[in-house]
C-alpha cells in the first residue's frame, strides 16, 4: 500500500535512551554516585514520581521547573543527598544536552530517503527538549511537524493525542502508517484508523499481531 504520511514514535524507533534508561542520564550519574544509593530505593522513588512528568508541559522553562522538583523529589525519597548545583546540573542537560538519548546509525540516512517519498511526523510522548534534541542532530528538517505530548497536556496512550495529526492533516483511512515500538500504543492508533508496524530494534520479539519491523530501511 502506497502511504502519503509516516507517522513515528521517538524512542526506540529513531533513538535509545543513551544509558539504557530513559530518566538516568549520564548527567544524572555524574552527579549521583551510583554505588553509593540504594538501587531499590532509587528505582522506587523513580516509579512513586513519574505522574509529576505527565502533565502539560508548553516550554523549556516550565520543563526546567517540572525536572529539577522531579529529581529533587526522587533523590530525597531515594535518602540521597545531593547539592542544588547537582540537581540544575541534571535538569539542564537533559533539556539542553544531547548525551541523553543516542541515534540510530541509520536514522539519518533513512529520514532523507523516506521524507523525499512521504510527509513525515512525529508523534512523541515526550517534552520540549525533544524539539531542541532533534535539531541539534539535525534530523527535525525532515519533518513536517512534531507533536510532543506535553505541549498538548496528552498522552498516546488516552487517544486524542492523535487527532491533533490527523485532523491537522486530514489524514483519511489507508493514508498514514504509524510506527512505536509499543503493541499497546498500536491498539490506539489502529482504533484511530491508522495502519500500524512495530518497531523492534532490539531484536527481541518473537511474536506479534502486527507486522514487525526491526530498522527504518524495512518501510518499503
Amino acid at each position: 500500500m502506497e502511504y502519503k504520511y509516516l507517522i513515528l514514535d521517538f524512542g526506540k524507533v529513531l533513538a535509545a535512551p543513551t544509558t539504557g534508561e530513559w530518566l538516568v542520564t549520564p548527567e544524572f550519574l555524574k552527579n549521583v554516585d551510583i554505588n553509593k544509593v540504594d538501587k531499590d530505593k532509587l528505582k522506587e522513588a523513580f516509579k512513586k514520581n513519574k505522574y509529576m512528568l505527565d502533565g502539560k508541559v508548553e516550554t523549556v522553562d516550565e520543563e526546567y521547573e517540572l525536572l529539577y522538583k522531579f529529581y529533587q523529589m526522587v533523590l530525597n525519597d531515594a535518602c540521597y543527598e545531593i547539592a542544588d548545583e547537582g540537581i540544575g546540573n541534571i535538569a539542564k542537560d537533559f533539556i539542553y544536552g544531547d548525551s541523553k538519548y543516542t541515534l540510530y546509525n541509520d536514522v539519518v540516512e533513512e529520514l532523507d530517503r523516506l521524507s523525499r517519498k512521504y510527509t513525515l511526523l512525529v508523534l512523541s510522548d515526550n517534552w520540549p527538549c525533544l524539539y531542541n534534541y532533534m535539531k541539534k542532530k539535525d534530523i527535525y528538517k525532515f519533518f513536517k511537524k512534531v507533536y510532543v505530548s506535553s505541549v498538548y497536556g496528552e498522552l498516546k496512550k488516552e487517544g486524542k493525542f492523535f487527532n491533533h495529526p490527523i485532523e491537522e492533516f486530514n489524514i483519511k483511512s489507508g493514508e498514514a502508517l504509524f510506527i512505536d515500538d509499543s503493541e499497546m500504543l498500536l491498539d490506539v492508533a489502529v482504533q484511530k484508523g491508522l495502519d500500524v508496524k512495530l518497531m523492534d530494534r532490539a531484536k527481541i520479539v518473537n511474536n506479534s499481531k502486527y507486522d514487525i519491523i526491526n530498522k527504518l530501511a524495512d518501510i518499503k
